[in-house]
């Protein structure tokens, strides 16, 4: 598999659409291009430390029963990390429905069209799901886009009509790699029944998402380069 750019490559071309240069100025390092949960290096760029919090109240809090090795404040810090999960996971997911709206309409390529109304449909239905598991459970979930989805739809809908299809493939292969990795961190670690349950249901379809966009990446990548080199 040949080696991506990192999606904030794309940021470049607000500033040259003919330039592929990267600079680490549009690239942040503290945003992530997925979902972000707990446990990546890639932590979201909102100044939120609330899961290394969670983590090490886990890993320090002290025993309630130390002949069992439980403690309230471990099992209270694991009930938090999946729903964080959820909350992360309902954003991404309402990402992937704003951002592949918009590839419906503005790509230029018939696949990168049909994959955008594919997430659509699919994390539709994955969000609704989600949501009914969360207000059983009385979580709250985000009703409007974490701040790195934000802003990741906000560079996509930025894009010239030839610098989208790249862009937005580009994006999907990286989010959904990076996806694949959380939703099975979650499906095997998980602690919330339900939660975990969700993920090792959704996680087959990630990664057939994954497959799918390899190939239009490439494609579109190759079709792109010949549009600049003209």
């Amino acid at each position: 598999m040949k080696r991506i750019m990192p999606f904030f490559a794309a940021a470049a071309l607000l500033t040259g659409a003919a330039c592929d240069t990267y600079t680490s100025t549009t690239d942040p390092a503290t945003y992530a291009t997925g979902y972000g949960f707990p446990g990546d290096n890639n932590s979201v760029g909102t100044g939120n430390t609330g899961s290394m919090g969670v983590a090490e109240a886990n890993n320090n809090a002290t025993l309630d029963n130390p002949a069992t090795g439980t403690n309230s404040d471990s099992v209270n810090a694991n009930q938090n990390l999946d729903h964080l999960f959820a909350m992360r996971a309902a954003s991404g997911g309402m990402f992937e429905v704003a951002a592949g709206k918009l590839a419906s309409t503005q790509g230029q390529n018939a696949e990168v069209k049909q994959f955008g109304q594919r997430m659509v449909t699919d994390h539709t239905k994955a969000n609704t799901e989600l949501q009914a598991i969360a207000s059983a459970k009385g979580i709250t979930l985000p009703t409007a886009l974490m701040p790195e989805h934000q802003q990741h739809l906000d560079m996509l809908s930025k894009l010239t009509e030839l610098e989208f299809d790249k862009a937005y493939m580009q994006h999907m292969v990286e989010a959904h790699e990076m996806d694949i990795k959380q939703f099975d961190q979650e499906a095997k670690n998980g602690k919330d029944p339900e939660i975990k349950a969700f993920a090792a249901k959704n996680l087959p379809i990630l990664q057939e998402h994954r497959k799918m966009a390899q190939p239009i990446y490439e494609q579109v990548g190759r079709a792109r380069q010949q549009a600049v080199s003209r």
